[in-house]
């Protein structure tokens, strides 16, 4: 494996430059009395915590994912700060929070990772920057289809990992758009590690048709330059009542910018919320990505749905829709019932034949901070390969 000095310092300044940001508070702040309850409802409240004494939120990670070993823990600080809306030409529009934050996790297979990340804005400019820098072992199934026996194997692999990450884009005049760029590099070293599962005809024919692919090509240095133009309506960035998102990325890997690899990566998305009632808000995702060229399996697009295990069904190209109804029905409560489905696969052709992944559920939000319009709550979902749940933060799509 190459020498990690470089990764491991860029890392270490990330998590300084990080927790240096939420370590000033002012005097006047210091001075506010501190209250977990809301002066209107007087119910548990985080925003007085967050806003006025530079708190964070305490997110309990818990892993249910089946590629991960079904479960695992950690704990994840996230500091948050309140950006003032921007005014232009006599309309109001909503800015993104800064926000901050660290974790560690650890799974049952083994699997763990610590790391960092921060967005933040530099308003007189105009400019949204983000970094995050990481470090862990990560133990996961990916499977691979053997046209000879006619069937998928799922076969564990160790990733040892560095990531690390930057990203700046630009509000155009209109403060609705966006163009930036974006750079991820990533120091992998990749090994077969599970073959306690499979019969021994199938390793036989996994390593006879992947064998020398995947002991000779998949360790090395992933590097990739990317361009995001984005269109953002939202009413609020955690858990939107109203509003579209919607983004184009193209990213482009090649030794120029740092790979070991060449191939080019396309994304395209698009998120819309809209109030059927006060109380009842529909929302909609839509996703298409594509990659073309030399990649290592692991870095290609899978169907990211919750009920869908990570990297179960993946392919050159994927495509899915998924609908959410979210029901305010007392106080600071929530029920959500959500569902959808999408497709992998490795030429368009393949489209019609192409496995169906679906996932459906429901589950429950409490507003968290009502001043952040930020809801965290739980969600259940049953999939192809069975039952699992999902902590939320926000919106399960503030990951995407």
């Amino acid at each position: 494996m190459k020498t990690m000095k470089l990764p491991i310092v860029l890392f270490i300044l990330s998590i300084s430059f990080f927790f240096s940001s939420n370590n000033v508070f002012s005097q006047e702040k210091e001075k506010e009395p501190l209250s977990f309850r809301d002066s209107l409802d007087n119910c548990l409240d985080l925003s007085d915590w967050i806003i006025n004494k530079n708190g964070f939120v305490p997110m309990p990670i818990v892993i249910t994912e089946k590629a991960l070993g079904g479960f695992g823990g950690g704990l994840v600080p996230v500091f948050i700060k309140q950006n003032a809306p921007v005014v232009k030409n006599g309309k109001v529009y909503p800015s993104l929070p800064d926000m901050t934050a660290a974790f560690g996790a650890y799974t049952l297979n083994d699997s763990w990772m610590v790391g960092a990340a921060r967005t933040g804005t530099i308003r007189k400019w105009g400019l949204r920057y983000g970094a995050f820098a990481a470090y862990g072992s990560v133990n996961m199934d990916y499977y691979f289809y053997l046209d000879k026996m006619n069937k998928d194997v799922n076969m564990e692999f160790n990733i040892k990992t560095i990531p690390f990450g930057l990203f700046v884009s630009k509000q155009l005049p209109d403060p609705r758009f966006s163009i930036g760029l974006q750079y991820l590099f990533m120091r992998n070293d990749v090994k077969l590690v599970d073959k306690n599962n499979n019969d021994n005809a199938i390793i036989e024919k996994f390593e006879q048709k992947f064998g020398d692919y995947i002991s000779g090509k998949v360790s090395g240095d992933i590097a990739k330059l990317g361009l995001k133009a984005s269109f953002d309506t939202r009413d609020n960035a955690f858990t939107p009542n109203k509003g579209t998102k919607t983004y184009l990325t193209g990213e482009w890997s090649n030794p120029v910018v740092g790979s070991d690899y060449k191939y080019g990566q396309f994304e395209g998305a698009f998120y819309s919320y809209f109030p059927l009632s006060p109380t009842l808000i529909t929302g909609t995702r839509l996703d298409i990505q594509q990659i073309v060229g030399d990649q290592p399996f692991y870095v290609r697009p899978f169907i990211d749905m919750r009920g869908v295990p990570s990297a179960r069904y993946s392919g050159k190209s994927t495509a899915l829709a998924e609908l959410e109804e979210r029901w305010d029905f007392i106080n600071r409560w929530s029920l959500v019932f959500f569902g959808g489905g999408g497709k992998a696969f490795d030429k368009y052709s393949e489209f019609k034949d192409a496995e169906w992944a679906w996932g459906a559920g429901t589950g429950f939000r409490y507003l968290m901070a009502r001043k952040l319009k930020l809801r965290m709550g739980v969600d259940f979902a049953v999939g192809p390969e069975g039952f699992t749940y999902y902590l939320v933060f926000g919106n399960a799509w503030l990951r995407q």
